[in-house]
């Protein structure tokens, strides 16, 4: 036992080591091995990449834990001295790099950060180590929001601006831990958390917001059957609505809606645009409100008419592309309530009282409709139009859109359960 404690004491400070020698350390493995067959050092370290081989883990993950959890207590009580503390990181290190979801390891880890036994920045580096390993680790995504909102705290506190780089590094990790595991909500929703925490804080948040667009476009063109890639694309279109910083318009989804799809001549008049489509508003809006409505539409129209319609007709059966472009549907047609100052209010548990837009707002009995008795309040169970809706030129240009699209390759089961959605949900014939 003396002598296996005393190997993985060696293996745990050779790992630690490397990590502090090497800032340019790119991965970690645990390579298969059946037994030290070559009566070497198990640490393998080869061109910025560290692997440790099978045969070891079980001595080195007992060793750890059993030390780490005799010195958990004194740890929590601030009862051990500056080296001891030092000395427990090796320990961690190696017990995280194997099991990356043990919580009390991190928190250990935490407690040292605290104690300004280690800095963030060689822990963001360690963590992504991790990733490398486990890239759908909870606690590591989780312990490095926690360091990051430390660093946002020193940034506010001492009035500092942001700098990219730490939201392009934050990128660089989901990407990886992304393209290792597609489906990884743990990845995305980092990335999400980075968007909300840190780059809603930076002056080039408009700038930021264009290049996502177009970074999950990419990701779904590769990632076809991935919800993922369409859920952070959503968040993105509605930040897109709701962000007040988010004023400038983006070219060529606004060139694409007033040439491609409606033929009309840009005249750089925003409040055309939106008359146009949805109608005399009923208030008078700033520039910065115009500017959000048309970015907000033009995204959703580039997307149903050029991303997803291109993508149902090379992969019609992928089920994620549908509820993308039911999304799509929903939003668009939902706008015009928004731009009007009206909302969908439920009257009852199966009731819906619908306020259909006219240039001259006018709503009567008509549109209340009533819909199934399971109704909750999961979209899209909300409406049916009315023949009014036809008075404002987006609801017929979704509506030609979506009917051309339906009448093609009916004997699709996605698009025959589309059919069914646009025709008992959303109203179209």
């Amino acid at each position: 036992m003396a002598e296996e404690n005393a190997m993985s004491c060696r293996i745990l400070q050779t790992l630690e080591n490397i990590l502090k020698s090497d800032p340019e350390l790119q991965e970690f493995g645990i390579i298969p091995t059946e037994d030290n067959t070559r009566n070497k050092s198990p640490v393998v370290y080869e061109e910025h990449n560290l692997g440790l081989e099978s045969w070891c883990i079980k001595h080195v993950y007992q060793y750890a834990c059993s030390t780490l959890f005799q010195n958990r207590e004194l740890l929590l009580r601030n009862k051990l001295g500056y080296n001891k503390m030092e000395n427990m990181n090796h320990i961690l290190i190696g017990a995280i790099l194997i099991n990356p979801e043990c919580t009390t390891f991190w928190n250990m880890k935490r407690n040292l950060v605290e104690n300004d036994i280690l800095k963030i920045e060689d822990e963001l580096h360690f963590s992504k180590i991790v990733l490398t390993f486990k890239s759908k680790s909870f606690e590591s995504f989780s312990y490095r929001r926690w360091l990051l909102k430390r660093q946002l705290e020193k940034f506010s506190a001492n009035n500092l601006e942001i700098p990219m780089s730490l939201l392009q590094n934050e990128f660089a990790v989901t990407n990886m831990a992304s393209e290792k595991i597609a489906c990884n909500y743990h990845s995305w929703n980092h990335r999400l958390w980075c968007m909300e925490h840190i780059a809603s804080n930076c002056q080039t948040i408009s700038n930021i917001i264009y290049s996502e667009l177009s970074y999950s476009q990419e990701w779904i063109n590769n990632h076809i059957s991935e919800h993922t890639g369409y859920h952070y694309r959503q968040y993105l279109i509605k930040l897109v609505r709701g962000h007040k910083k988010v004023v400038a318009v983006y070219d060529s989804y606004y060139n694409f809606v007033v040439k491609s799809l409606l033929k009309m001549m840009n005249d750089g008049d925003y409040s055309n645009l939106l008359t146009y489509l949805m109608g005399k508003p009923s208030r008078t809006r700033i520039l910065e409100e115009k500017c959000s409505y048309v970015n907000y539409i033009s995204i959703l129209l580039y997307d149903l008419c050029v991303l997803v319609d291109k993508l149902n007709n090379l992969y019609p059966e992928h089920e994620a592309l549908f509820y993308h472009r039911r999304f799509l549907v929903y939003h668009l047609l939902k706008v015009p309530y928004e731009y009007h100052g009206l909302e969908l209010e439920a009257k009852s548990k199966n009731q819906f009282n619908i306020l259909m837009v006219e240039n001259k707002n006018i709503t009567d009995s008509s549109t209340v409709v009533n819909v199934s008795e399971n109704v909750d309040n999961r979209w899209p169970k909300l409406f049916k139009m009315s023949p009014k809706s036809e008075l404002y030129n987006l609801y017929g240009i979704v509506s030609n859109c979506e009917k051309s699209f339906a009448s093609k390759n009916c004997s699709v089961l996605q698009i025959a359960k589309y059919r069914k959605w646009l025709k008992h949900v959303v109203g179209f014939d």
